[in-house]
């Protein structure tokens, strides 16, 4: 079980911190997540508390973002945007280091769209934009530094890794 303080990966909210528990017929864990300046307080029943999981380690952060160049793009394609769809919302919901294979992904394909003269899938645009998000909020707490710092630390590591130019 959690602790009260600890951050944890919601599977819809992302990076929430568990603020209290409630007893009852159906014991809850309050949660709050931050969106820039908005909290949102969340109940989230025990019962289903091994869905949660805690963020990543200060470690496995630096890890990650020292070996980001190696980090593969996720080969999952399907006909079905549909299916594709859910398999990519699936992976989100699992945190580092899979939000952070799946922007690398989306980041991946829409940087092929554009090379080929297309515009790029708003699809892709939108799962890129909440796989970062996600991303950012996770690395933001592992590291303990702000989110600004962390999407700092992300974009210098896709610069060096040459999939985006330095702006």
């Amino acid at each position: 079980m959690f602790s009260i303080g600890e951050h944890v990966i919601h599977p819809g909210q992302g990076v929430c911190t568990v603020m209290d528990f409630e007893d009852g017929p159906a014991p809850m864990i309050v949660l709050e997540a931050r969106s820039g300046h908005a909290r949102t307080r969340l109940l989230y029943p025990v019962a289903q508390a091994a869905r949660l999981h805690a963020c990543i380690s200060r470690e496995e952060a630096e890890a990650l973002i020292d070996g980001y160049a190696s980090l593969e793009c996720d080969p999952f394609t399907e006909r079905n945007s549909s299916l594709e769809e859910s398999y990519f919302k699936g992976q989100l919901k699992l945190g580092a280091p899979e939000t952070l294979r799946v922007a690398k992904t989306m980041r991946s394909r829409i940087r092929d769209a554009e090379e080929h003269a297309r515009k790029p899938s708003s699809y892709y645009m939108r799962v890129y934009k909440e796989a970062r998000r996600r991303s950012v909020e996770e690395f933001a707490v592992a590291l303990g530094v702000s989110e600004q710092d962390a999407d700092a630390r992300l974009h210098a590591a896709a610069v060096a890794a040459g999939e985006i130019a330095d702006n």
